[in-house]
């Protein structure tokens, strides 16, 4: 028998209905295709077909630990390791004493309501990442990296090294640990994100970049989009602006947000910003190559960041480049241009965020960032003919996690699916954050003077402040 189900654009619908089919061992086969002339997902159940989830012996769940407490953990990520299917939270450490524990007594009745309160794991807190994997290294699968970019490295070594001695001190047990996962964009610079990518692969460790919005369902629908040719046969253009100070949160209070420090972030807002939009590109069109850019600190006046005035890194950024060869676009795009502009100066009080995609027969114009928002479907003459609409996810970063534990406990999904939100496979890969770090090294080199080195450590010899 078929059954028809409609549902709203809905990463968070679509998750639950396949959650809800898990848990209750539904033998269920989904076909989910977005119609170009349908604002609504379209998904077939039949019995005929071959099941979304294998749930005969369904594997174990992916246990997780959490290093770094602050928002960007609590509300965009952290919800996710519990909540998605097959994930537990059972460890999170952050070094201030106490907190860790603080944040487990306070949120420890919520995440063992999904862990399962009957499981003999449960949830602790750690003021040290050598303290969390000694007494877990047989029960974690995989760590989030959750602090500034500027401790990513120092972090993943601190793994590193606590994974060794906890297996030299304990040599009958064996390390379950599978996979790191660290926040965008990785390394202060292309050459930490190779260095730590590179110690995790000697160890047989994998590496998963917590670049979002490859797996957001807006972000799958937009491939869809183009692989259908509703723009053309080509993409000859790619343009992306983003203005605005009010970006640039935390100026007023004390001393420089983390954000803005190019020691923490590796350099201004473009670093934490314009990586989600060159990922995005470079996984919708193709690696971004020939980039050439003018960079600039239009705030300021001279002072410096020891008596917390405004920031030292750049507030602006304009770059031009184009789409070079690749196997893996979901519409020809090789050689057309990209032009991307990124203003966070103080005298920008009107706040734009906007993408447009220009193909032979048409475009595409939504916002850069934001998993809820439109996208609309232009015609050669600028007219709309269709805007598709979305919601958000609860938790931004909910659909990659659940894409990362699924790869972690080889979840049999057709390919038929893979297309779509319950993705088989993780999106975000190693090579894609060295690619990005590398595009975002190009664009901001002339402001730091290089950053093949700690340029952080250097601001005396930044170009960009000359």
């Amino acid at each position: 028998m078929n059954i028809l189900f409609y549902l709203h654009c809905s990463a968070a619908s679509w998750l639950f209905l396949v959650a809800a089919a898990c848990n209750n061992n539904l033998h269920l086969s989904t076909a989910f295709t977005y119609h170009p002339s349908s604002t609504r997902a379209h998904i077939m159940s039949s019995s005929t077909t071959t099941s979304l989830f294998e749930t005969k012996k369904s594997p174990p769940s992916i246990q997780w630990g959490i290093i770094g407490l602050g928002d960007v953990c609590t509300i965009k990520s952290g919800p996710a390791f519990y909540t998605s299917h097959g994930s537990k939270l059972i460890a999170v450490m952050r070094r201030t004493p106490g907190v860790a524990r603080k944040w487990v007594a306070e949120n420890r009745e919520v995440v063992q309501r999904y862990n399962n309160a009957d499981d003999e794991v449960e949830l602790r807190g750690y003021d040290s990442i050598h303290e969390m994997i000694a007494e877990n290294m047989d029960q974690l699968d995989a760590i989030y990296v959750a602090t500034p970019p500027g401790a990513h490295l120092e972090n993943v070594r601190q793994i590193i090294a606590a994974l060794e001695d906890a297996t030299a001190t304990n040599k009958n047990e064996q390390s379950r640990l599978k996979a790191i996962y660290v926040e965008k964009p990785c390394g202060r610079c292309a050459w930490e994100t190779r260095v730590m990518i590179d110690e995790l692969h000697h160890r047989k460790l994998l590496f998963f970049p917590a670049y979002v919005s490859r797996a957001h369902e807006r972000t799958q629908v937009l491939r869809n989009l183009l692989s259908d040719k509703s723009i053309g046969d080509e993409v000859t253009k790619v343009q992306y602006t983003q203005r605005g100070s009010s970006f640039a949160r935390g100026l007023d209070g004390e001393g420089i947000p983390w954000r803005l420090s190019a020691e923490h972030s590796g350099g201004g807002l473009s670093m934490d910003m314009a990586c989600h939009v060159l990922d995005r590109i470079d996984y919708l069109f193709g690696p971004v190559v020939d980039v050439k850019s003018t960079v600039l600190r239009k705030g300021g006046g001279g002072g410096s960041e020891e008596d917390g005035s405004y920031p030292l890194v750049e507030d602006y950024v304009s770059m031009k480049g184009r789409i070079g060869q690749c196997d893996w676009a979901a519409i020809s795009s090789e050689g057309a241009i990209v032009e991307c502009l990124w203003d966070f100066s103080p005298t920008n009080k009107n706040e734009e965020d906007e993408l447009i995609i220009t193909g032979t027969n048409g475009s595409l114009r939504m916002a850069g960032m934001g998993a809820g928002l439109p996208i609309e479907v232009l015609d050669v003459d600028g007219n709309v003919v269709e805007k598709i609409e979305f919601e958000a996810p609860a938790h931004a970063a909910q659909p990659l996690i659940q894409s990362i534990v699924n790869e972690l406990r080889e979840i049999n999904i057709d390919e038929g699916h893979q297309k779509q939100l319950c993705l088989n496979r993780s999106p975000a890969r190693a090579d894609n954050a060295v690619r990005t770090s590398e595009v975002l090294d190009t664009i901001l080199n002339s402001y730091y003077g290089g950053r093949h080195d700690e340029f952080w450590t250097r601001p005396e010899t930044w170009a960009g402040l000359k």
